[in-house]
């Protein structure tokens, strides 16, 4: 079964199509560490929810519906590719590679893939395999046949420019004559001469051998199907719709598959052939009718095989997406219809953009109903989604989803359906938000279940001010993810410092805690806490460490660069003088020079927190303000008992943190064009003789 699964998809062309970009965020976006979301974006959720690739939802739905769960199953080692997800958020890929681990990308491996050469290596073993059994045609000629074939390669790989055919001659045999019409007509096949390719195997549908007249009979239909989409795609791929596809080849295609279906009903082709029959459907626009038939398939494929990866991705290019933009869908049963709806309260893609919902009439919002009424348990989710994210009215999604918490195990729909009942109670601040949480982190067996449920209850803890409750002995929320966010942006010095020398915690998070430790203490002004803090130890990382950026900075602050022009000591020399004398001008020039020389410009800065509906934008324990390096070269400047030659600096630095291209990279908030002209001017004015002035020669 798998075997025909893999030609019908490239029978078909799944990956020629540019829908995919519609219907998830695989490129271009970064992860948002938040469970709702009603924007199409790259961080899909092991729920049911608006904002996921209409592939993972219609999986999730999949393998909910078989019961096959995620037992025995581990996530995927996605390297660099899998950067930024961690184990509360799937993309297609890491979906794919974890709930099928021997086959997840496959479909991928021929150079063809999406196009008519496809078949052309996939059936050279086909074709040896029945032309040595053709026995009417002597040894010597089938050996020439052969080698004719491999000369077919040059067709798909030169396009236009390929050389003239070159035939063999000798071929005498009638049966060998026939074997040598069959390749003249592959070769029109493959060169796109659709006439000459469909007479070639007209007159072979009654050949003596049963190889090639099954074959003959089911490339009739290849040949038309392709000669009806020869101008339906774009410039750059994308499908131009049925207006643009030539319809008298399409039906010809149409009747030649159905032929050949009732001819050979249990064919070698036939599950391609019927492949191709969806795509007659898919170029006719009939919606109707690719529905039932994608139902139908659905309730026949194996969950647990990589074939219904397949098929969902061949669904969300031909049903859902058919030309790039969402469609309204008509007809097809509950899961078809539930992941439609979901997508219908998307509200945004993947770029911010408002997102256009197609407007349901009154009859396609009827079939609607009337397909999930067979799933009740699908549809008061369905109806729950509605209240949460289109009205709001979290009162209601709590009455439609009953308290089920306390289960030993979750299916992927019962999962969202409890999911999205804490959701709705975060949502009214529900006092008991916290408890159901814990309840369901016992059943939460799936993968990505227990993580998706933990940063429910670390956004909780955070918001709620618990924090020390994440970082204490025993707590539950245990993914090194979300405690390094938290780290970063959330926690005080208390919960930081404790981290730093937790033995019992993950090397990352350790170093972690000690990096948002030392970071916030200097850019905050507590200079005497950061010399203490300099002297926690961490043992040396490995060196294939994930966390390789916060290594390098880390040493920066014990072993890093303290000066390249501006005279500086040590950081932690500078930190003493200033937990000394916290208005010294020139320590407070060297902590900018640390940061710049070493880097930390260019960092993610913890000072920069996430959104508020994001673990870790609701609250900072540290105590402080930062104090960026435009801000320290600003108030010396203004400091009237800074020396000469600190305010000389602090002018020339302040207008370099523009350079070369204007913007800002120091920082604080932006000066305009004219400012910057003053400072300029003023260092040259007032600093005639100092070594900065004369290396200014410009603003930007």
């Amino acid at each position: 079964m798998a075997g025909k699964w893999r030609w019908m998809a490239a029978a078909i062309g799944l990956s020629a199509l540019s829908g995919a970009a519609s219907a998830s965020g695989d490129l271009g976006c970064s992860t948002q560490r938040k469970l709702v979301s009603r924007t199409g974006d790259c961080a899909n959720r092991a729920m049911l929810a608006p904002g996921n690739d209409t592939r993972v939802n219609l999986l999730l739905l999949l393998r909910s519906r078989s019961g096959i769960g995620s037992a025995g199953l581990t996530y995927p080692d996605e390297g660099w590719e899998g950067d930024g997800l961690g184990h509360t958020f799937l993309d297609w890929r890491s979906m794919r590679l974890a709930f099928y681990p021997a086959k997840g990308e496959q479909g991928e491996e021929n150079a063809y893939a999406g196009s008519r050469c496809a078949s052309l290596t996939a059936a050279t073993p086909a074709f040896k395999q029945a032309l040595g059994a053709a026995r009417e045609v002597p040894q010597v000629e089938r050996s020439a046949l052969i080698e004719a074939r491999a000369g077919l390669e040059a067709v798909c790989a030169s396009g236009s420019e390929a050389p003239a055919a070159q035939w063999p001659a000798g071929i005498a045999s009638a049966g060998g004559q026939a074997w040598l019409g069959y390749l003249k007509g592959s070769h029109a096949f493959y060169a796109g001469r659709w006439d000459e390719a469909r007479g070639a195997f007209a007159g072979l549908r009654s050949a003596r051998d049963a190889w090639l007249a099954e074959t003959a009979a089911y490339m009739l239909g290849r040949v038309d199907l392709n000669a009806a989409i020869e101008k339906s795609f774009g410039e750059y791929g994308n499908f131009q719709g049925a207006k643009a596809t030539d319809q008298a080849a399409l039906g010809r295609a149409a009747a030649a598959l159905a032929a050949y279906l009732q001819r050979y009903p249990q064919g070698r082709y036939a599950a391609s052939a019927q492949g191709l029959q969806r795509r007659v459907l898919w170029l006719s626009g009939d919606v109707a009718g690719l529905a039932r038939e994608y139902e139908r398939l659905l309730g026949s494929v194996r969950a647990d095989s990589v074939d219904a990866a397949l098929l969902v991705q061949e669904v969300d290019h031909k049903l859902l997406f058919p030309d790039g933009e969402a469609q309204v869908l008509v007809g097809g049963g509950a899961m078809l219809q539930a992941v439609a709806a979901l997508l219908d309260l998307r509200s945004h893609d993947r770029w911010g953009d408002a997102r256009s919902v197609p407007g349901l009439s009154a009859a396609a919002l009827a079939a609607r109903q009337q397909a999930l009424a067979a799933d009740p348990e699908l549809a008061g989710f369905i109806e729950a989604s509605e209240a949460f994210y289109g009205a709001g009215d979290m009162r209601r999604v709590l009455a439609l989803i009953p308290d089920d918490a306390r289960r030993t195990s979750f299916s992927e729909l019962a999962f969202s359906r409890q999911m999205l009942r804490g959701l709705a109670l975060a949502a009214l601040g529900d006092r008991n938000e916290a408890g159901f949480w814990r309840e369901m982190l016992g059943g939460a067996k799936g993968l990505w279940q227990r993580p998706t449920v933990e940063l429910a209850l670390a956004m909780n803890l955070e918001r709620s001010g618990k924090l020390a409750e994440v970082f204490a002995a025993g707590s539950p929320i245990t993914d090194s993810t979300l405690r390094i966010i938290l780290l970063g942006h959330s926690a005080g010095p208390g919960i930081l410092r404790v981290a730093a020398l937790d033995k019992t915690r993950p090397a990352e998070e350790r170093r972690a805690a000690l990096f948002a430790l030392l970071d916030k203490q200097l850019a905050r002004g507590d200079y005497a806490g950061f010399g203490e803090s300099l002297k926690i130890r961490l043992p040396a990382p490995a060196e294939d460490t994930n966390d390789s950026n916060t290594v390098e900075l880390l040493k920066a602050f014990t072993a890093g660069t303290w000066s390249d022009g501006y005279a500086c000591p040590a950081i932690a020399e500078t930190a003493r003088r200033l937990a000394a004398n916290p208005s010294d001008s020139t320590s407070r020039l060297c902590v900018g020079e640390f940061r710049r020389i070493n880097g930390f410009d260019s960092v993610d800065r913890y000072d920069r927190p996430p959104a508020k509906d994001e673990l870790g934008g609701a609250s900072d324990m540290f105590p402080g303000k930062s104090l960026m390096r435009g801000d320290i070269y600003a108030s010396v400047m203004a400091d009237p008992r800074a020396p000469s030659g600190d305010r000389a600096y602090a002018l020339y630095r302040a207008v370099m943190c523009y350079a070369p291209g204007g913007n800002n990279a120091c920082g604080n908030a932006d000066v305009p064009k004219a400012q910057r002209r003053v400072w300029f001017e003023r260092l040259k004015r007032e600093h005639p003789s100092s070594p900065w002035t004369q290396r200014l020669r410009y603003y930007w």
